[in-house]
């Protein structure tokens, strides 16, 4: 029977143009899958064995980084292995069912559909979760790798040109006192330091640790030279939150102080405040200074544009905050409730 669903299947997925046939076979890890799939599913029906009636644990599957790194290997599709087990369920059923009736099973032909479902599930699934868990893995790395390159460029090219610029100037201005030469310096030690600060931004990730921790640590690396500091608080029972998720609010709260450090005026401090509840992570990032003079908040500047593109990146919404005591921002990120035991 195993070669006749094998062959079976084979024609089917060749008609559809898939990459798991060709004009001999099937992919060889899908013939494993079918072969064992078959034996599990007689298995079941003849009592052998039990099976729960959960087909798969996704959260402790230690084989599914195996499946997700050679399907990502092959560049196989993630739809592929799963229209391959619905042609599967199609072509095996009839002939499981005509083997169990045959071996003295009649009336058994729902147990034999609800086994060959269970152990199909149990496999494919997973393996196209996996699947594009590592390429969500091999993206973060690009991010990661992209923001370092760009950060040593910022800091070995840019930063050294400015630098050299700068030098040139203030020798020039040995000899000459030219009052426009002197603005220009002013604006290149500007231009040196913004250009050193985005350089240490992009370095910064949460990687690992808590996101109040890299909030403070990029507090202390930061501080200093007469710019604001920032105080960071916490509030709730916090919550595990994707890399995605923590890298992208980083990002943001980087950006936000960054604002208030430049344009913040009568300010003493940064607050940061967290606010973790069940449902969703509220977090404000606000000056006391105040407020822009014009009372008006540009919404449409980049930076801000920047930052309201990456809230929507990861399902947040954030309100830009302008009054005296209170000039920022407040972010919300929602979240689906823990499940309880």
């Amino acid at each position: 029977m195993n070669d006749e669903v094998l062959e079976e299947l084979r024609a089917q997925l060749l008609a559809r143009g898939s990459a798991l046939a060709n004009t001999e076979s099937v992919d060889g890890g899908l013939e494993f899958h079918v072969r064992s799939i078959l034996a599990e599913t007689l298995a079941a029906v003849e009592g052998s064995i039990e099976h729960l009636p959960v087909s798969v644990e996704y959260h402790d599957l230690p084989d599914l980084s195996t499946h997700g790194e050679r399907s990502a290997a092959m560049d196989v599709d993630p739809a592929e292995p799963l229209m391959a087990a619905e042609v599967l369920f199609a072509v095996a059923l009839p002939l499981l069912v005509a083997r169990v009736t045959a071996d003295g099973y009649s009336g058994r032909e729902l147990a034999v559909a609800r086994a060959l479902h269970h152990a199909i599930w149990r496999r494919f699934p997973p393996g196209a979760i996996a699947y594009v868990e590592v390429l969500r893995g091999r993206l973060q790395q690009s991010q990661y790798e992209t923001r370092q390159r760009i950060s040593r460029e910022l800091h070995d090219r840019i930063a050294h040109g400015i630098a050299a610029g700068l030098q040139r100037l203030e020798v020039a201005n040995k000899t000459s006192r030219d009052a426009s030469v002197t603005a220009a310096m002013r604006i290149f030690r500007h231009a040196l330091a913004d250009t050193q600060d985005l350089a240490l931004d992009l370095r910064s990730l949460v990687g690992d640790r808590a996101l109040l921790e890299a909030i403070d640590e990029y507090a202390y690396a930061t501080g200093g030279g007469g710019v604001l500091p920032v105080h960071a608080v916490e509030t709730g029972v916090t919550r595990p939150l994707p890399a995605v998720a923590s890298e992208e609010l980083f990002t943001i709260i980087m950006e936000a102080t960054r604002n208030a450090r430049t344009h913040a005026v009568n300010a003493t401090a940064v607050a940061v405040r967290l606010a973790w509840s069940p449902t969703k992570v509220e977090i404000t990032v606000t000056d006391d200074g105040d407020g822009y003079d014009d009372g008006k908040l540009q919404v449409t500047s980049l930076g801000l544009r920047g930052i309201a593109e990456r809230a929507a990146l990861i399902g947040a919404t954030v309100e830009f905050l302008n009054g005296t005591g209170a000039t920022g921002l407040k972010l919300t990120l929602p979240f689906v409730a823990p499940r309880h035991a």
